[in-house]
């Protein structure tokens, strides 16, 4: 039997050397696949690699003004602090983020917020980009586009999915927090101006990217029944800046019955106005035109009445 096995070798001597050098070389590789993979670290459940764009939004696309490295790194971070929480289904603490003014004026609950924002936008995990757009002392405004986490496993782009939003990270109190859904800033006014017996006050501005919105209330002390607008004409009550461009209102979202005031009558309300938000147009003032002080009488008497702010 040895002899056979001897004189097999002898006369297979190649092919016994090729083959055995083949096994061992499969059972290293064997084995250096398998190390390789005990040593790989399980991925995390939680996953943070949501920003698609790493360069750091330092300078604003708009102006050119630059912030500095440590206020960048705060201000991405508290962003992508969100974006993680909202993937992860961590709403509460993704609201938690938001300012106070952003709660009270875009969101009434946490409710809306998982309605109104987490479920358009992360119904899938979603990936981002930031622009940085204007910034103050206080204020900086980012360009946020969400797109399909899918990118690099398919190479593929769909712009048509994106979703643009504008956020901005505001001084709340002692910490930083963030405003959402285009919502830029809310400013207290409080200016009033009293002409012939018709009190205006401008209690309050809320801006967004694409509007702003002021809080009105209106004392009618004359002895007349008084309209402020007729509901229809957005250019008699309208926002003015400093190069005297005139912005018109949305008139036609105010009920006409909020418009009309008995004598010693108050109405409190909201207009909206087509003002895009931007650091260089500043609103001085709004104007009232054509107020009627006796919608009763055959000739009416019309009034202007401007507030500054």
């Amino acid at each position: 039997m040895n002899n056979r096995i001897i004189r097999y070798f002898n006369q297979n001597r190649i092919k016994v050397i090729i083959t055995i050098f083949v096994i061992v070389f499969i059972i290293i590789l064997i084995y250096t696949v398998n190390s390789i993979l005990a040593n790989r670290e399980p991925e995390n459940t939680q996953r943070n690699d949501t920003i698609v764009d790493s360069s750091v939004p330092s300078e604003s696309v708009i102006t050119g003004e630059t912030v500095d490295t440590d206020k960048t790194e705060a201000n991405t971070n508290l962003i992508e602090e969100f974006v993680n929480y909202c993937n992860n289904g961590d709403y509460e603490n993704a609201y938690n983020l938001l300012s106070q003014d952003c709660k009270d004026e875009v969101f009434s609950d946490i409710d809306n917020f998982i309605n109104n924002y987490i479920t358009p936008i992360f119904n899938t995990r979603k990936i981002y980009s930031l622009e940085l757009w204007y910034n103050t002392s206080s204020e900086y405004t980012y360009r946020t586009i969400y797109q399909e986490d899918n990118i690099l496993s398919t190479g593929v782009v769909n712009s048509g999915n994106n979703i643009e939003d504008y956020i901005t990270v505001i001084e709340d109190g002692d910490n930083y927090k963030l405003n959402i859904n285009g919502f830029i800033n809310k400013e207290t006014i409080n200016k009033t101006q009293d002409t012939d017996g018709i009190q205006i006050t401008i209690n309050n501005r809320k801006r967004y990217r694409s509007y702003e919105r002021y809080s009105i209330t209106v004392i009618n002390n004359t002895e007349n029944t008084i309209r402020i607008n007729d509901g229809q004409n957005g250019n008699d009550i309208c926002l003015v800046d400093g190069n005297e461009v005139e912005y018109n209102s949305m008139i036609n979202e105010v009920p006409i019955s909020s418009l009309e005031l008995e004598p010693g009558g108050i109405r409190s309300f909201d207009i909206r106005f087509y003002k895009i938000y931007n650091l260089y147009r500043t609103i001085e003032g709004i104007r009232f035109k054509n107020i009627d002080t006796n919608i009763d009488a055959d000739d009416n008497e019309l009034i202007n009445i401007q507030i500054d702010i």
